[in-house]
């Protein structure tokens, strides 16, 4: 909403082009201009931004004002045309930032309440200015845009002013004036022009000629539209030849333009008469608004309404009339009247940067319903919406979920957390201020309003049977009951359990029908038995080893609690103000674990912090906020098995075992950025796979199949490299890598970056072995288990359907998220592009790969560095190059290579052998003779 810079309500918006050599326009480049009755006109920068004011005056009037009827823009000559009710046409020359009354026509017979300008590329074609008047009539006139026509500077005359009937006789060079009469019995309410079939588009409320179609040719028949009440506004789309019409009747009529008698559909909602309309995407989308500010969203192929939006507050006029303007480009609705309201008309997404939104604000919480094989996700923009992930259908929304009334108005709260009832028939919802509601979200029904107390933030939910559970940041676990049978003084049963957390509480995760566990930022973990409500263990994640002493004893004196609370506080008083001397504050260091900034922070969770040596008494133990939980339900409850998962804020999950014996077993790094940790985890239903998201957007995918039981099973790791093909052998070892390098357990199957910003929640579909991420910003996507991204829930692209419960063919179009291929990282690229680079890579990087590989070094015959003069060393001299045979080459194209391979010679031939001469043979075999050993006597 902007102010109109107006004392009267703005009746006309129109747009100023710059023209540019070739006499054509951009939506991108111009200006708005607003102009009310009293002639007062605004121009405005495309982003609405206020640029001067100038005034549109009668010279003829001395006393009274003038009233601005109509407002035109010629921008091929630099002109803005204002009809006033004194009956005149005044031009104004608008050049060089100017506003300088150029030509004034008066003495018309009736005021012209509606023009139209059209001019061509070609500058030798006249212009043409479309009227209607008061009268009914339809009248055009010709202008000569060359050299700006009539409107060029004149010297010694700096003002034409003509009668209207010297333009009626054409008296007035650069003007032609053609008068097709009166067409409509009520004055012209709109007139257009339709450049496929050369014809003036007007329309009046009156009913037996509501909407005309003249051909100013006159070769064609006039077409006629008879509606009983009349047309108030009309749009066209040429491409198909598709008018829209509406009017006070309150209906929006659909016509063929050559077929006049009836029209193709007719399209019902509104309450009040129409007053504008737009088409948009070729027809395919119809706005319409109405007098009560009320705008449609119509689906011109099926005929039905999109949506109803009531959003346009009182104060842009409750009784005015409202102006329009529609830029194409930005696709943004300009609606005007005491101030100015600017709507976007589902704008345009570049899908080369993104493949949409999920919600307008950012995704909180994501739940799948395997009932119902349908997804809820659940927004801080206050929405909750239910898809059909299989065919991406937008199957219920529910807008403002939450809200408060501040100053009178309803403003919508965010919502943080989110449950299933164990049947999955109902949804739970909590906010940022408190407040539970339960739904029908099959219908978007309200079934019950709960709170927990005012500005009492809910992070987590947890609904078992007969039983709904809510902790936050009142430090307690507010139990409410489920059902309408146990109604309490307050409408519904509501208990709160023991204040046993001293900090706000950042987690709560349950194990039927044993545990509920909850944690805090300041690092406390509590495990409370679900059926009596007390707390049995009680631990601090900093020092995981030393188990708290839980008391169970109340003191129910009031007076000797009050005593007692008074010597504990003088005992404490010494002790804390040596720690707030020596360093920051416990609420300061609590504070800033909520944001994730404390300062000095142990990253990778290996080592344990160094501190300047002070008495021990005076350092506190640095606490860690845990920030999400997870039990897996398929572990059997044993003392030496792992079945709670604690994610802390230096980026480590710590591995519990909730049995009433049972402590903490071991920990795991879990991130490889500094500063990362872990904000949501889930898992499969047979607990093989652990899902950990991050505060920077990345998701890692663990094998736990083994991890922290006594039970081992065989693990088939050829298995598990044809699913994920992070484990495939690399050249580079990337970061996630080498972090867990060190780390046997558990094994890191995946990691890849789904998001730029934190991964709120994830949630894992078994039957299709997808999982679905959803993050803060604004989106909710789907997932392989092998980290190959499918799309986002919600998009402007082409849905790629999905069978039900099944997974995605091997020949599935797998793409990448345009927003993560800006800022991925090689190991995410080789996950999303299913364990190969080389594809990507362009034909000019081929070619110098292959041009490499052809001159590929033998690095197994290197035996020195490359040849330095004097090649034969000092003791040979080469001969002078002239006395060299031709044929002797060296070769030094080689990196690194022996002496011998760098002379170019033939290959060795095998000779024959000559036959030995006789007498030579005759020689050998005497001599062979004489060498015999004699016999002994």
């Amino acid at each position: 909403m902007l102010k109109s810079m107006h004392r009267h309500p703005v009746n006309t918006i129109a747009f100023s082009p710059t023209v540019r050599t070739d006499r054509t326009i951009s939506w991108n480049d111009g200006s708005v201009m607003t102009c009310s009755k009293d002639g007062c006109i605004n121009y405005w920068s495309l982003d609405m931004q206020h640029e001067r004011q100038v005034q549109s005056s009668c010279i003829l009037l001395k006393v009274s004002t003038t009233w601005v009827l109509a407002t035109v823009v010629m921008p091929d000559v630099s002109i803005v045309c204002t009809a006033g009710s004194e009956r005149d046409l005044r031009f104004y020359d608008t050049s060089a930032r100017k506003f300088e009354l150029r030509v004034m026509i008066s003495s018309i017979d009736y005021a012209v309440c509606a023009m139209h300008y059209v001019f061509s590329q070609n500058i030798n074609e006249e212009s043409k200015l479309l009227m209607g008047d008061l009268h009914g009539n339809i009248r055009v006139i010709y202008i000569q845009s060359a050299g700006r026509g009539p409107f060029k500077s004149t010297p010694g005359i700096p003002l034409l002013s003509v009668r209207f009937e010297k333009i009626v006789h054409n008296q007035v060079e650069g003007f032609r004036y053609v008068d097709f009469g009166r067409q409509h019995t009520d004055f012209v309410r709109q007139i257009s022009w339709y450049p496929t079939l050369h014809s003036i588009v007007s329309c009046a409320s009156c009913p037996k000629i509501a909407m005309l179609m003249k051909d100013i040719t006159g070769t064609k028949e006039n077409y006629t539209y008879k509606i009983p009440k009349g047309v108030w506004c009309f749009t066209v789309v040429e491409g198909i030849h598709l008018f829209a019409t509406g009017g006070p009747d309150c209906l929006v009529r659909l016509w063929n333009p050559f077929v006049r008698n009836k029209p193709t559909a007719i399209l019902y909602g509104h309450h009040t008469g129409i007053v504008h309309m737009v088409l948009q995407d070729g027809g395919k989308r119809l706005y319409s608004l109405s007098r009560d500010k009320c705008i449609k969203v119509w689906d011109v192929a099926n005929q039905i309404c999109l949506q109803t939006y009531l959003g346009l507050p009182p104060e842009l006029g409750e009784y005015s009339d409202l102006a329009t303007l529609y830029n194409p480009e930005s696709r943004q609705w300009i609606i005007g009247s005491q101030m100015i309201a600017i709507i976007p008309l589902s704008p345009k997404q570049d899908g080369e940067h993104t493949d949409g939104n999920t919600h307008v604000g950012g995704v909180s919480v994501v739940l799948y319903n395997p009932l119902y094989k349908l997804v809820v996700t659940c927004g801080l923009d206050s929405y909750i919406i239910v898809w059909n992930p299989w065919d991406g259908r937008r199957m219920c929304v529910v807008k403002d979920a939450h809200t408060k009334c501040m100053h009178g108005e309803n403003l919508p709260i965010e919502i943080t957390a989110a449950a299933f009832d164990p049947g999955y028939q109902r949804l739970l919802t909590a906010a940022h201020d408190g407040t539970l509601k339960v739904w029908s979200f099959n219908t978007g029904t309200c079934l019950r309003n709960m709170n927990v107390g005012s500005g009492q933030e809910i992070t987590s939910v947890v609904w078992v049977k007969g039983r709904m559970m809510a902790v936050g940041w009142n430090r307690r676990v507010t139990e409410f009951a489920d059902g309408t049978a146990a109604v309490g003084p307050g409408g519904v049963f509501c208990k709160n359990w023991d204040l046993r957390h001293k900090e706000d509480i950042s987690s709560a995760v349950v194990r039927v029908p044993q545990t509920l566990a909850t944690a805090t930022y300041n690092g406390e973990l509590i495990l409370w038995r679900l059926e009596t409500g007390q707390a049995y263990k009680q631990f601090n994640v900093s020092d995981p080893t030393t188990r708290i002493k839980i008391q169970y004893k109340v003191v129910k004196d009031r007076k000797k609690s009050a005593v007692l609370a008074t010597v504990s506080k003088k005992a404490r008083k010494s002790v804390i103000q040596a720690k707030k001397e020596s360093m920051v504050t416990e609420d300061m260091k609590i504070k800033m674990a909520k944001r994730g900034t404390i300062m000095g922070r142990n990253i990778l969770g290996a080592k344990k912090l160094s501190m300047v040596m002070v008495p021990e008494e005076c350092v506190p133990l640095r606490k860690l906020a845990v920030h999400c939980m997870l039990f897996l339900e398929y572990r059997e409850p044993e003392p030496n098995v792992g079945t709670l998962l604690v994610s802390l804020e230096n980026g480590s999950i710590q591995v519990w075992s909730h049995h009433t014996n049972g402590n903490f077993i071991t920990s795991f790094q879990a991130v490889h950025k500094a500063g990362d940790y872990v904000i949501s985890m889930c898992s499969s239903k047979d607990n093989e796979y652990l899902f950990t998201g991050t505060s920077v957007g990345y998701v890692k995918i663990w094998l736990i199949k083994n991890f922290c039981t006594p039970h081992k099973q065989t693990i088939f790791m050829p298995r598990y490299r044809l699913i994920f093909p992070f484990l495939w052998r690399d050249v580079f070892i990337g970061r996630a890598k080498r972090v867990v390098s060190h780390q046997p357990e558990p094994l890191l199957l995946n990691s890849v970056r789904c998001h730029r910003m934190s991964t709120s929640g994830i949630v894992y579909i078994d039957e299709a072995s997808i999982f679905i991420t959803c993050s803060t910003d604004c989106s909710a996507r789907m997932w392989t288990i092998g980290g190959r991204y499918i799309q986002t829930i919600g998009t402007f692209k082409e849905w790629k359907k999905l069978e039900v419960g099944v997974p995605p063919p091997t020949d599935f179009e797998f793409s990448e998220p345009p927003d993560i291929k800006r800022v991925a990282s090689s190991t995410t690229f080789r996950v999303l592009r299913g364990g190969t680079l080389i594809k990507q890579l362009s034909k000019k990087k081929l070619a110098q790969l292959a041009a490499r590989e052809l001159t590929a070094v033998d690095y197994t015959k290197v035996y020195g560095k490359r040849l330095e003069e004097p090649i034969l060393g000092h003791h040979f001299k080469l001969p002078d190059r002239s006395a060299l045979p031709p044929d002797i080459k060296f070769d030094s194209s080689f990196a690194y290579i022996p002496v011998y391979q760098h002379l170019i010679m033939p290959q060795p031939v095998s000779l024959e052998r000559p036959a030995t001469p006789p007498a030579i043979k005759d020689i050998m075999s005497i001599k062979m003779e004489k060498d015999k050993p004699k016999h002994k006597q």
